[in-house]
């Protein structure tokens, strides 16, 4: 008989119209993945965690144009009536007594004979506790606002994650570091109730791309240079980005480098100041830098594959996804030694201390100089590449489901 889940959907609601971040790609490769398993039959919640104006209607068109089969097992709607809504007072007074825009309905029968409920990113949701049948699961991809409150800045959601793990509620864990960081950090939780399930890059996504006229296109739309070296991440003060940035400026004008340029791909992140600081403070060598934002995706695979070599010096990671697109893109791939980074990276990278300017300078120009060199660790870092997939992560799932359902 195949096992009934429930994922929670508030991830993809959430994200889905303008901001796809890691996690949401997560969220979506796992329904992708999935709702094509025979062993489960899968449904979806959308009871958002955070009041956002989505309905399960338009999630409904999101999953059928994504060619992903789930039903949802209750409904969210707008409500008809709400007198005086946009008034400010009324606002306050609903928000003050529960009242939203937006309101959950229509809990079906699924709810009773379901065996998992799993939320790939928020915390349970109290309406869960309703239904004993339900074994509670929540990934937990990362402790660092509680481990580096300086670095960050949500970490009351992330002790909401993990109180509403509970006593009897399990936990999935995207790298062994964040399993023991979880579990040094929680000793309460059981165990045995905490699995890991490492995570994959999107093949239809990341790949490599040789196409020139592609490319062509990039280039032109991003300004982009003939050589670059490529750091993609969230630009805030926990990736490390202003030190990549300084170390680049160095070798380049110690070593009269006149034909690289580095790219920095992503969107504003908290303390995104610091970093645009460093960029400020290069003066006259401001033009090798280009600062794209967020890009589309359809733009990745390209960017990534036509880059020289790739850069990711964060100080401290739940997984890592950036460098594995990387390698799976072909490309000669630079990361920190610290968290979760040598579970992705292994021997296929090159890893330095994140603090270490002169092995961070030394590695650029050595990748810069030695064409045999980078052209090792491209090859190197594509085969690595290849350990990691989402079927092969989904099937552990399964297992993993499995496993919680006959506890």
């Amino acid at each position: 008989m195949k096992i009934k889940i429930i994922i929670d959907g508030d991830v993809i609601a959430d994200s889905y119209k303008d901001n796809r971040t890691g996690i949401f790609r997560v969220s979506l490769e796992l329904f992708k993945i999935l709702s094509k398993k025979n062993e489960i039959e899968l449904f979806y919640s959308h009871l958002s965690f955070f009041d956002r104006p989505t309905t399960t209607k338009e999630l409904n068109s999101f999953f059928r144009e994504n060619s992903i089969t789930v039903v949802e097992a209750n409904r969210r709607i707008r409500r008809k009536f709400l007198p005086f809504r946009k008034e400010k007072l009324f606002k306050y007074l609903y928000r003050k007594i529960g009242v939203y825009n937006y309101q959950n309905i229509l809990f079906k029968n699924i709810w009773k004979s379901a065996k998992v409920y799993h939320s790939t990113y928020y915390p349970i949701n109290n309406v869960v506790n309703h239904y004993p049948n339900l074994k509670k699961v929540i990934t937990v991809h990362d402790l660092i606002p509680i481990l580096f409150p300086d670095l960050h800045f949500n970490s009351e959601l992330i002790q909401e994650v993990i109180n509403s793990i509970g006593d009897d509620g399990y936990a999935i864990c995207v790298s062994e570091n964040t399993k023991r960081d979880l579990l040094n950090y929680a000793p309460k939780i059981n165990p045995d109730h905490v699995f890991v399930n490492l995570l994959a890059a999107s093949k239809s996504l990341f790949y490599v791309c040789r196409n020139e006229e592609k490319f062509s296109s990039v280039k032109k739309k991003y300004n982009l240079p003939e050589k670059y070296f490529l750091s993609v991440s969230t630009l805030e003060p926990r990736k490390n980005v202003d030190f990549v940035i300084r170390t680049f400026l160095k070798i380049i004008k110690e070593n009269r480098i006149s034909d690289l340029g580095l790219v920095l791909v992503g969107g504003k992140g908290w303390g995104y100041d610091k970093i645009f600081e460093e960029y400020q403070n290069a003066q006259e060598l401001k033009d090798k830098i280009i600062i794209t934002g967020r890009v589309p995706d359809e733009d990745l695979a390209s960017l990534y594959s036509h880059a020289h070599s790739f850069y990711y010096m964060s100080l401290y990671e739940g997984f890592g996804l950036p460098p594995l697109e990387a390698m799976q893109c072909g490309v000669a791939t630079v990361t920190s030694n610290t968290s979760s980074l040598p579970e992705v990276i292994g021997d296929a990278g090159i890893m330095l201390d994140p603090q270490d300017e002169k092995g961070l300078s030394k590695t650029m120009l050595d990748l810069y100089l030695d064409e045999s060199f980078r052209k090792h660790y491209a090859k190197k870092g594509l085969e690595r590449s290849k350990l990691f997939s989402w079927e092969k992560s989904a099937n552990e799932l399964v297992a993993i489901y499995e496993k919680i359902s006959n506890s």
